[in-house]
Formats: C-alpha cells, sequence, structure tokens
C-alpha cells in the first residue's frame, strides 16, 4: 500500500501494483478473415508498429534507449524471449523482486515510455536498483543491456526535479521532445513559427501535425518535418524587432516512415478495394514527402471505403500529447469490424443530420453538410499507440472482480449505477463520437479569401455583435486555440452527449422507450459523468497546476457547470475525528429531468461558439476558468481519490506471424498468416513487445 506521505506527492508515483492484464479476445474473429484479410491486416500492422519509435522520440529523449534496454534485458542474444524462470532464478530474484520488475517493465512497454499515457505522469519501479541490476546482469544479453542500464538507472529512478515528473510545457520544467534543443522553446516562440508558416502557406506545404520545433539559441530555431525525403531550406523573420531564422528541414523520423512505407507498399497488394489501394497510396506519398494533404486525401479514400471487413488508419493523428496542441502523435491500428455490433448504430447515423439541428447553438453555427460516417463497431487486432484507451473491445475485456469497489457512489445509488451503468456508457459513448464530434461548424476563410458564413448577418451569440475571428488557410483550431484545443473539443462532445441523452428519438433508437427506463438512464449518465469529474482530480496536478489527460479535464470542467448550477454535489464523509474517509457524489434526480439539458445546452453554446470564431483568447481563458478545480475540492479530497484509484488496464496485444512461401496477390497459396495471443500477466505482455522486434 501507498503510504500518506507518498499519497500528498505526486512525484514519489510507483509503478502500478499488479495491474489488470486484459485480452482483445479477437483470435475467433480473426479465424473468420479470409487469407488475403489476414495479410492486409498483417501488413498494416506492421507499418503502424514501424512508427513505435517515433511516439518514443516525441515524448522523451530517454524513451528510445529505455525501451531498447528492457527488451534487452528480457529476451535472448538472437531476439527471442527469455526463458523468465531461469532468469528469475539465475539473478536470484524474491518472488516479490521479480513481480516488481516485470511489472514495471510491462508498464513501460504497453505506454511505450516510463510517463503514464493516460496522465501524462512519471512512474518509477517498485523493485530496488540493486536487485533491479542482478536481473540485469543474469540476462542472456547482459553485455549489450549494463551499458544502457548505467546509462539510464539514475533517470529510471530519478523523481527531481518534480517538474520533470510531468509531461508538459517545459517552460515550466515539464518534459516534452517536440520542443527541443540547447534553448528553451516558449509559448510565444510556437505562435511565432506558426505564424511564420502561415506567410509561406502559398509557397510550401506546410502542417505542424507532423513537425518538432528545435530551439538552438535565441531567435533561431529548426522546424523537423517527419518524412523520407531530405531537403533544407532557410528563412529569416522579424521577432520581436530584430530578425529571427527558422531552418525548414525535412527527414525528421526517416527510418521508421520508410520502414512503414514498405509494409504499406505489401499491405496495398491485398487491399479490398480500390479505397483501400488509395487511402494507402495518400499515406504512403505523405510519409515519402512530408505533405499532410496527401494524408487528408488518402483520407477522403478512407472514409468512401463503406463497410470494409478490415478496418485500419496510420498517421499523425491526435494533438493531446503536445503541451499547446498542434502537433499530432503517430499511431496506427487494424480491427475487424463487428457487423452484428455496428448494425445498432446505422439507424442513429441515418437520422444524425436530422438530429444535429437540436443542438443549441443555432444553424449558424452548425455544419453546412453533415457527412454520414461508416459508424462501426471494431475489434481491435493491432493498436501502436502510446496506451490502449480502455474502452476498446469493452465487450470482450475481462470484467473486474464483483467485490471491486465503485467508487464515490453512494450506497442508495449503487444498484441503479451498476444496473445501467454500461447501457448508460454505451449511448453517451455513440453520441459523443457520432454527434459530439461530428457536430458544429468551424468558421473560415479560403486562399482566395472567401468565407463559409455570411459576415454581415451572422452574429456571436455570446455578445450580439458581428463575428470577428475565424480559421485562416492552413489553421486547425490546435493550431490557433494551443494547449485548451483537444480537452475543450472533449469536453464539448461530453456535453453534446449529456444535452441529448434526453432526445426521445434517440432513447428510441437503443430502444428506451419505457418512462421509468428513460428517467433511470437520463441520471445515471449525468452521475457517470460526475463521478469522472470527481476522479479527475488524479488527473490534476496542483502544484504545477496542471491536467494531465484531456478527457477528465473536461469532465470536471462538466463536473463544475453542474455544482455551479445546483444539478450535482460532493458529500464528504468524516469519522469521529474529522478526517475525510469517503466522499460521494450527488446528483439531483429532479433537477437532471427538468433542467439537465438546458444548464448543458448553455455550456455548448459557450464551448461552440469559442472553438468556432476561433477566439483564442477566450477559448484559454473561459476554459481554464471552467476546469479549475473547485475552492473546497482541496488537498484532502484530492489525497482520498488518489487513495482510492485503481489501476489502469494493460491490453496484452496479440501478434500476427508470417507462415509458409512467398506472397501471392491474392493471398491464396502464397503466405499464410497466424494469429499469437499471450497469458494475460506481466511476462505476457513482456513477450508479446519482444516478439514485435522493435529494436
Amino acid at each position: 500500500m501507498r503510504t500518506e506521505a507518498v499519497i500528498a506527492c505526486r512525484s514519489i508515483d510507483p509503478s502500478d501494483l499488479d495491474p489488470p492484464y486484459c485480452s482483445l479476445n479477437v483470435g475467433e474473429s480473426f479465424k473468420q478473415l479470409t487469407d488475403k484479410e489476414k495479410l492486409y491486416t498483417h501488413y498494416v500492422g506492421l507499418a503502424s508498429w514501424a512508427g513505435a519509435s517515433i511516439i518514443q522520440s516525441q515524448w522523451t529523449p530517454e524513451a528510445q534507449n529505455l525501451y531498447k534496454f528492457l527488451a534487452l534485458t528480457f529476451s535472448n542474444d538472437d531476439g527471442s524471449c527469455v526463458d523468465f524462470s531461469k532468469l528469475k532464478k539465475d539473478a536470484k530474484s524474491s518472488d516479490d523482486d521479480w513481480n516488481y520488475a516485470t511489472s514495471y517493465t510491462a508498464q513501460v512497454l504497453g505506454n511505450l515510455v516510463n510517463y503514464k499515457s493516460f496522465g501524462f505522469s512519471k512512474f518509477i519501479p517498485r523493485i530496488k536498483a540493486p536487485e533491479f541490476e542482478a536481473i540485469v546482469l543474469a540476462s542472456p544479453n547482459a553485455t549489450t543491456a549494463r551499458p544502457l542500464w548505467d546509462q539510464l538507472k539514475d533517470y529510471i529512478y530519478s523523481v527531481e526535479p518534480e517538474a520533470k515528473m510531468l509531461i508538459g510545457d517545459p517552460n515550466k520544467g515539464h518534459v516534452t521532445n517536440y520542443y527541443f534543443g540547447t534553448e528553451c522553446t516558449t509559448e510565444k516562440d510556437v505562435t511565432t513559427i506558426q505564424d511564420q508558416i502561415q506567410k509561406l502557406a502559398e509557397h510550401h506545404q506546410i502542417d505542424v501535425l507532423n513537425t518538432r520545433v528545435e530551439k538552438h539559441a535565441e531567435k533561431k530555431f529548426t522546424l523537423h518535418i517527419a518524412s523520407v525525403d531530405e531537403s533544407e531550406e532557410d528563412i529569416t523573420f522579424e521577432m520581436d524587432g530584430s530578425q529571427a531564422s527558422l531552418k525548414i528541414k525535412f527527414g525528421d523520423f526517416k527510418p521508421e516512415l520508410s520502414k512503414s512505407i514498405k509494409a504499406l507498399q505489401k499491405a496495398r497488394d491485398y487491399a479490398a478495394n480500390v479505397h483501400q489501394e488509395s487511402a494507402i497510396d495518400g499515406y504512403i506519398k505523405s510519409f515519402q514527402t512530408g505533405d499532410i494533404q496527401q494524408h487528408k486525401d488518402g483520407s477522403i479514400h478512407w472514409v468512401k471505403d463503406i463497410g470494409p471487413v478490415v478496418e485500419s488508419y496510420i498517421g499523425f493523428i491526435e494533438t493531446y500529447v503536445d503541451p499547446w496542441g498542434a502537433r499530432a502523435e503517430w499511431e496506427g491500428f487494424t480491427a475487424i469490424v463487428n457487423k452484428e455490433l455496428s448494425s445498432k448504430y446505422e439507424t442513429l447515423v441515418h437520422r444524425a443530420s436530422q438530429l444535429i439541428t437540436c443542438l443549441p447553438w443555432g444553424k449558424d453555427f452548425e455544419v453546412d453538410e453533415f457527412r454520414k460516417p461508416d459508424f462501426t463497431a471494431l475489434e481491435v487486432v493491432s493498436f501502436c499507440t502510446g496506451g490502449i484507451p480502455a474502452g476498446i473491445n469493452i465487450p470482450k475485456c475481462e470484467i473486474p472482480p464483483p467485490n471491486e469497489e465503485v467508487t464515490f457512489v453512494h450506497q442508495d445509488d449503487l444498484d441503479l449505477y451498476n444496473k445501467w451503468d454500461s447501457k448508460a456508457f454505451e449511448l453517451q459513448v455513440a453520441n459523443h463520437e457520432l454527434l459530439g464530434h461530428g457536430s458544429g461548424k468551424l468558421f473560415t476563410q479560403d486562399s482566395d479569401g472567401n468565407l463559409n458564413f455570411d459576415k454581415d448577418k451572422v452574429r456571436n451569440p455570446l455578445t450580439g455583435e458581428p463575428i470577428t475571428s475565424w480559421y485562416l488557410p492552413g489553421q486547425t483550431p490546435g493550431s490557433v486555440l494551443g494547449s485548451v484545443s483537444s480537452s475543450m473539443e472533449e469536453c464539448r462532445a461530453e456535453a453534446v452527449a449529456l444535452y441529448l441523452v434526453s432526445n426521445r428519438e434517440i432513447l428510441s433508437i437503443f430502444n428506451y422507450v419505457d418512462e421509468e427506463e428513460i428517467k433511470d438512464i437520463q441520471y445515471i449518465t449525468f452521475l457517470l459523468m460526475c463521478r469522472a469529474g470527481l476522479r479527475a482530480l488524479e488527473f490534476y496536478d496542483p502544484k504545477a497546476k496542471k491536467h494531465l489527460q484531456a478527457h477528465m479535464q473536461g469532465r470536471m470542467g462538466i463536473t463544475n457547470h453542474l455544482i455551479k448550477n445546483g444539478i450535482a454535489s460532493v458529500v464528504k464523509e468524516r469519522d469521529e475525528q474529522g478526517s475525510l474517509i469517503n466522499a460521494y457524489v450527488k446528483v439531483n434526480r429532479d433537477a437532471v429531468l427538468n433542467q439537465g439539458r438546458e444548464v448543458m445546452g448553455k455550456l455548448l453554446v459557450e464551448l461552440q461558439v469559442l472553438k468556432a470564431t476561433a477566439d483564442a483568447k477566450g477559448a484559454k481563458t473561459f476554459y481554464t476558468s471552467l476546469t479549475d478545480p473547485m475552492p473546497e475540492w482541496d488537498n484532502e479530497l484530492r489525497q482520498l481519490v488518489l487513495l482510492k484509484k485503481l489501476p489502469r488496464k494493460l491490453f496484452v496485444q496479440p501478434n500476427t506471424l508470417i507462415e509458409g512461401p512467398g506472397p501471392s496477390s491474392t493471398g491464396q497459396g502464397g503466405e499464410k498468416v497466424v494469429l499469437k495471443e499471450y497469458e494475460l500477466n506481466a511476462q505476457g505482455m513482456i513477450e508479446s513487445y519482444i516478439d514485435r522486434r522493435l529494436i
């Protein structure tokens, strides 16, 4: 158990003790694929994992070597996985030390770094350094692993300076490898560089999504662009009244992208149709040249690939890790479409264009044309990312033990919560993903100066005044709104889900027509959100005044909003000495049913208008205020949340392996793909990563 001293100080954050290991349980579905579909799945998976070290290099300078050290320690000199029992015996490890070492290793491999992908905080081993070193020295790869151990051991166990325990703004001492160099990059530097890129947009196809910034000296920068092609160009510009220089340099992550392209070229041979082929062509061109527009062009064909058997996506996608919310992390996945489960959403998709008209911001702020997505339920085969989302393959993940505490829910609500938890979550996810992220207009100006709205007629509903700001060519919410962009969008989508939970048409699509059930699911949906908002204290660092996870920040903001509007509250329970021993989220059922929609509507208008109008200053001011922990959510309450936190699930992913002779364009009579699955424990997790041969 963690002591109170440990609880009070996030800087000493050990790796989780006995985290639950989950299977994607995709074996039976994989068997149903044709040989051709299996080969397509295999090669897109290889292309995805080729970029694993890109993710590591985007997070920390040490991540690649740390991964290499751990993989070497637990592998033989031929690259195969060690005999765990023999290594434990040779190292003379106790059961506890072995468990601590393998659990830490599994968590680093699963996150690809020694920072939590859901929380952005560093974790350290529970095993002491001398005992860990004994395992290193007993490894078959000791001669190559030990130099890395000597190089990294102080870093692995370091908890000082405390600021470096967090991923974030380098100016506050936090860690990031999107911005590196001999000088510390500031937010003003990032904005200035972005402005220069904007001015160059007519002559250079540059998007910041796949870039990193190196600062050599004051007013001297290099913009590194991920691509196989290599080139450089120097430009000068004015910065604070004097000359500054920017080198635009292509070729970042060349080895990784070259490997990914090679696998994608193989995958193309087994594509099911022209849209899959064209999507891959776009990805390859983008990775070759660094041109994000080529990736967007490929993604158009990805969207047009309706009803595929095997779904996949790859590239620089999400911007959560960048402290300023503009640069994207590499990821890639392959999955099998669950047609039976997907059919549940077809009616919602069909009616979506009509359903979004009821959202509270009005026609002027809604998309001109809602493009119906191919909204599907997926069974993931492979996901190269810093941490698989906990909702992946929910129906097939191991169910928590029946005696596991449901934290922060009062006994009076527990039976109803347990009855509706998964059903409410399913409805919330559908509304969040389809109608949340799929709705809301961005006001933009094209390269010819044309606006996509009537400047003379449209008014800002927050001020009653004309619209005064919008997105210029090449700008995105990430590049304009900066650090609040990703979390604010997640908050907006979550708010849409709460706003629409009372929509009778949507409820009927999910077969909720009984009046009492309709009331129950609305109540539990709000309770779910407020419980998550309280648990978000786990992902907030009070010293740094920093939220550590975008979704949880948004949920805290919504909970704050509901508390301020009298819909929710937090009740504290104390012992006879006055010490806090528990806390419960309470939601006023009548207020949810009678005022919940209106209260959420007010929040949604604010969020949508600030995003639509590219109001960077307004968005930052409003969203920071919305999501700051309430004064009464003091350190005592946060300590309770940390004390009751549960270890996050780790997914032991399978691997696809090739058997048989050379390739065949049809997959018949050529290569055969088999799926290898692993034990659901730390050793199974380690073996799965070693089998990927990422080093």
